[in-house]
């Protein structure tokens, strides 16, 4: 039984990283469903390593930080398919690169760039895609983890962001409510 109902539904999925990825495994179960998988990753570098695990399926490259990449993926998806069932956000970044420090010293521009990538793209593509999405049965699904109860000091000012994005989840179901069914 397909409890899924996927088999032949086009599905756009953003931020497989590798064969650990959540959004990988993710993508898995869809391609087991049987729906047609595709894939945007950051760069050509990661494109090249996700071919070895995904095989023929379309890989796009798309870095979320730029409106004009995220246009492009949209004209470029648009070219290959009339429509899509699905699209799996999975995307998360935080520049730790002046190494672990204590959230109230989290530098202001690695946070909004966190936020910039790991929440706002999250808008920024389902408004990309709206038109695309099959007006009765598209969904755009986020991937995430939120620590709002309790501050989780090992996920680091990530914590905040992605409670930024669940609750971007709620506030963009409603706003697309006006044009879907």
């Amino acid at each position: 039984m397909d409890f899924l109902q996927l088999a032949g539904r086009t599905i756009l999925v953003m931020g497989v990283a590798n064969r650990k990825s959540v959004a990988y495994h993710v993508a898995q179960v869809l391609r087991e469903a049987g729906a047609d998988m595709l894939y945007a990753v950051r760069s050509e570098a990661r494109r090249e390593s996700l071919k070895k695990l995904v095989g023929d399926a379309p890989i796009y490259v798309c870095d979320v930080e730029h409106q004009d990449h995220i246009d492009k993926l949209r004209e470029d998806v648009g070219k290959d398919r009339q429509q899509l069932t699905g699209l799996v956000h999975s995307i998360a970044f935080a520049d730790y690169s002046a190494g672990w420090q204590p959230f109230h010293a989290t530098p202001r521009a690695a946070f909004l760039q966190a936020v910039d990538i790991s929440c706002f793209s999250f808008i920024a593509v389902s408004n990309a895609f709206r038109d695309m999405l099959d007006p009765e049965q598209g969904s755009v699904v986020s991937i995430s983890i939120s620590t709002t109860r309790m501050a989780a000091e090992n996920y680091g000012y990530m914590a905040p962001v992605k409670a930024a994005l669940d609750s971007s989840v709620c506030f963009l179901a409603k706003s697309f409510s006006e044009f879907s069914k």
